[in-house]
């Protein structure tokens, strides 16, 4: 069993062991909750919603625009890639085409996935929770146990 650190909306921040969380705010306003997991394989890429714990290829993506533009990341490292291909003499076959290549690839454009209902198939959609109605307030209550953090400074 891990202990993840939630946020309100389901975004997993932070994977530990019992035993190795940190202290966070955890007042009535709080935007973060460590709570307990029962898989062992949780990664930060996973999303809770709505009492589910959703693994990433599970979770139906519905902007395919906004995913492709995450992978193919800041322009900065993207243009370093051109200028040593470029100083390379490899532009057509090198790292930023390769790159390119592979965002193209793997995440197709959003067209075809409206186009296409099998790509939903057996994917759940994430709904991000909101303030006033927290992720955490769908778990089961022995996952919703805080850990305990010492109170008394003298303690530290």
């Amino acid at each position: 069993m891990k202990r993840i650190l939630l946020d309100y909306r389901g975004v997993i921040n932070d994977v530990v062991d019992v035993g190795k969380e940190f202290e966070v705010y955890d007042g009535p306003d709080a935007a973060f909750r460590w709570v307990l997991c029962p898989h062992d394989d949780v990664t930060s890429g996973w999303h809770f919603t709505e009492g589910n714990w959703i693994r990433p290829e599970a979770r139906l993506e519905i902007d395919q625009n906004m995913k492709r533009k995450a992978a193919y990341g800041n322009i900065e490292d993207q243009l370093d890639m051109l200028y040593h291909d470029l100083k390379d003499g490899n532009l057509s076959a090198g790292a930023w085409v390769s790159h390119i290549d592979n965002v193209k690839t793997n995440i197709p454009p959003q067209r075809e996935v409206d186009a296409d209902d099998s790509y939903k198939e057996g994917k759940i959609q994430v709904r991000l929770h909101a303030r006033n109605d927290p992720a955490w307030d769908y778990l089961p209550a022995e996952y919703n146990e805080s850990p305990n953090f010492s109170r008394d400074k003298d303690a530290r």
